[in-house]
């Protein structure tokens, strides 16, 4: 028997998960098939590769080697496949991942100049938390994904889109009797607020939390909400303060007696990313979808900061 590229799959499914259900589920197959292919490529290189005395399952030593040598083998068959893509820009199906916190405010602005200037784009969204859609991206699900963050990671190709500055939001009336004033407010000013935040997992949290280093762990309220809308709903209603981005400011000023309100120079921000695989990058030009996207941005946050000057 011979080392079939579905043995290098599973391994590497397997090495990622470190579990066999959740392997075989992420392979589409199921876990008494991955089970077979992982003892049968051990029987062909005559050692084990995983450590079952462990949890969660985790390579060997030589088991290390091979995923590395599986790794490049397959990156070189996912890029032949791409290849019939080649430097055409892109066309046809394209799944697209994006952050929770970007997607209803960018898509809709971005959307109408997809359709005009890429109509052979068939644009497939899927929106989860920055973890998701990396995880999703390096296993080959998705095509690129929109983030916030940085990336550390060689397979990867991050473009920066448009720079995101965040905004203050607390009831007006609060803003009023603490005197806080437009373009004024530094972050030590908010120290007393009661800040709200994203559930866990959702990248804007942990940004909001580096920029907010004068915040106590009482001040930090851990409601768990999911969406911006509910956190500008909330501070609203006088439960306490949040930062919103400069994309969703339009969304979320008419929520009731809301005050937005600009930081001190310089402003904290957030910096939109268009991120996919390095050899993806080799064999297709992502460079118009990419343009779409940074312009869509740019002309949001655009329009918010002439607003707020001009108010």
């Amino acid at each position: 028997m011979k080392i079939s590229l579905r043995h290098l799959a599973y391994f590497r499914a397997l090495c990622i998960h470190g579990h066999f259900g959740h392997a075989a589920d992420a392979a589409h197959v199921s876990q008494p098939a991955l089970s077979v292919k992982i003892q049968e490529l051990e029987d062909i290189l005559q050692a084990p590769l995983i450590d079952r005395t462990i949890r969660p399952f985790r390579p060997t030593p030589y088991g290390h080697h091979i995923l590395e040598r599986a790794n490049r083998i397959l990156a070189d068959v996912e890029a032949l496949e791409d290849s019939a893509r080649q430097k055409r820009g892109v066309e046809g199906p394209f799944t697209l991942g994006i952050i929770p916190t970007v997607a209803p405010y960018l898509l809709p602005a971005a959307i109408p100049l997809i359709q005009s200037r890429l109509p052979a784009l068939d644009l497939q969204i899927r929106e989860g938390t920055t973890d998701e859609v990396l995880e999703e991206l390096n296993q080959g699900k998705l095509d690129a994904c929109i983030i916030a963050t940085d990336v550390q990671t060689p397979q990867l190709h991050q473009t920066e889109l448009f720079a995101d500055h965040f905004l203050l939001a607390i009831q007006a009336e609060q803003a009023a009797e603490l005197g806080l004033t437009d373009g004024q407010i530094a972050l030590s000013d908010i120290a007393a607020l009661k800040l709200l935040l994203l559930s866990e997992g959702h990248c804007l949290r942990d940004q909001a939390k580096s920029f907010c280093q004068y915040a106590t762990q009482e001040t930090l309220n851990q409601i768990g909400a999911s969406s911006l809308q509910t956190l500008a709903g909330l501070a609203a209603a006088g439960y306490g303060a949040t930062l919103i981005p400069e994309i969703a400011y339009e969304d979320t000023r008419a929520k009731g007696p809301l005050a937005v309100l600009r930081l001190a120079a310089p402003e904290p921000e957030r910096t939109i990313s268009f991120v996919s695989k390095v050899h993806m990058e080799k064999t297709m030009d992502s460079s118009a979808l990419e343009q779409i996207f940074a312009e869509a941005g740019k002309q949001k946050t655009q329009e918010t900061r002439t607003y707020l000057t001009n108010r």
